[in-house]
């Protein structure tokens, strides 16, 4: 009778064991799945900043060529508003990868 109970334990253990890996693997790959997701976001931001810095740009250019002065290029509106836009998508992205670190683990 010992060796049976032996066996019934050993196969419990191994069920447990089997269902904490399963679990854990479920788990991590909810993590990679969420991680995919940020990241892609994290690259639709990258773009649409460059996109705007590139707006910038040329809107500085278009007003030095006609003739405007530096200080009136600076404070055109057009160029504040991207400018805000700019840093209101730096501040997301920071965020974005915040929950990424969250998710590694990493402190």
């Amino acid at each position: 009778m010992g060796l049976l109970k032996r066996m019934k334990h050993d196969v419990r253990a191994g069920w447990t064991s089997l269902r904490y890996g399963t679990a854990k693997a479920a788990t991590r790959a909810l993590e990679e799945t969420e991680l995919l997701r940020l990241r892609l976001d994290l690259r639709k931001l990258d773009d649409r900043i460059r996109d705007l810095c590139g707006d910038i740009g040329e809107r500085a250019v278009d007003l030095h060529e006609r003739g405007e002065s530096a200080e009136h290029v600076l404070a055109d509106r057009e160029i504040n508003q991207i400018v805000q836009q700019v840093s209101m998508l730096r501040a997301e992205r920071t965020k974005l990868l915040a929950e990424m670190d969250d998710i590694l683990g990493v402190e």
